[in-house]
């Protein structure tokens, strides 16, 4: 099953194969997927792998045919509702796994996706990873850690998948305005930002898609400053990188975060930017 993948994953592959072999297995893994075009088929069959490992060679066929409907017992796949991962839906896996394996399997809930998770989800999923029930295993993906809360990655063995896709990246200029500004002037930034976007500075459709790519761009600085793979957003990375050490960049990520689901809300924008320049630069 994981064979399959060798070419492209080897290390993953051979990581998790010596970890089954050798009753090394974690309750919570945290697979960082950076956007591996694969990757939902790979950690299929990571999970694949983990059930052989409790199951007789007769009766594995039957098992990997309901893993592939979805329709097996010991596994549950928790999705996005909509725009988010609900505290409700991490509830429901621990009612639906309040019982062990009838054939004294794992059980196993894999998250996809997991920066979807809403704030409750975050904290009923962290609550949950902290006191483990039972014989239950806890997969859980996202294209990049630094959106995951640290407090769940920390409680997660972390795997990184390999994408060799990465390109240097083409950002707007507008964006490295916005960024080098407020890395420059703080909280100051309030007044020059009004002065240089003008009419665009109010504009809830212009801060969107600024708000998406600056959290694209500081994650990268975050791998670029920690010798991870990284997409190359040229001089602006390192503008980052001086001025902010990894808990700052990681803090300035969750303001952009909070930011940007803000922004679905009829909040009022003027107060809302302000908050977020404030909150951004550290200012008072």
């Amino acid at each position: 099953m994981l064979d399959m993948f060798k070419d492209e994953q080897l290390l993953f592959c051979e990581e998790i194969s010596s970890c089954i072999k050798n009753d090394k297995i974690s309750h919570a893994f945290l697979i960082e997927t950076k956007n591996y075009e694969k990757k939902n088929e790979l950690i299929l069959s990571f999970i694949k792998e983990l059930f052989k490992k409790y199951t007789i060679d007769e009766e594995f066929l039957n098992v990997s045919t309901l893993i592939d409907n979805n329709t097996f017992s010991d596994l549950m796949i928790i999705e996005a509702d909509g725009a988010f991962i609900k505290k409700e839906q991490i509830l429901d896996i621990r009612e639906n796994f309040k019982t062990t394996s009838t054939e004294n399997r794992p059980r196993i809930y894999w998250i996809k996706e997991a920066d979807k998770l809403n704030k409750y989800a975050a904290n009923s999923l962290l609550k949950f990873l902290e006191e483990p029930e039972g014989n239950v295993i806890a997969i859980i993906d996202t294209d990049n850690r630094y959106r995951v809360i640290e407090t769940i990655r920390s409680r997660c063995q972390i795997y990184s998948l390999v994408n060799n896709k990465h390109d240097d990246g083409e950002i707007d200029e507008t964006i490295i305005n916005i960024i080098n500004t407020l890395e420059t002037k703080g909280v100051e930034s309030i007044t020059y930002l009004s002065m240089t976007l003008e009419n665009d500075l109010r504009n809830r459709d212009f801060w969107i898609p600024t708000f998406k790519s600056m959290i694209n761009i500081y994650e990268n600085a975050i791998r670029k400053e920690q010798n991870l793979d990284y997409t190359n957003y040229g001089e602006v990375l390192d503008i980052i990188i001086k001025t902010n050490d990894t808990k700052k960049i990681v803090n300035k990520i969750d303001v952009l975060f909070t930011t940007l689901s803000n922004m679905d809300y009829n909040l009022n924008i003027n107060m809302m930017l302000d908050k977020f320049i404030i909150e951004f630069t550290g200012g008072e």
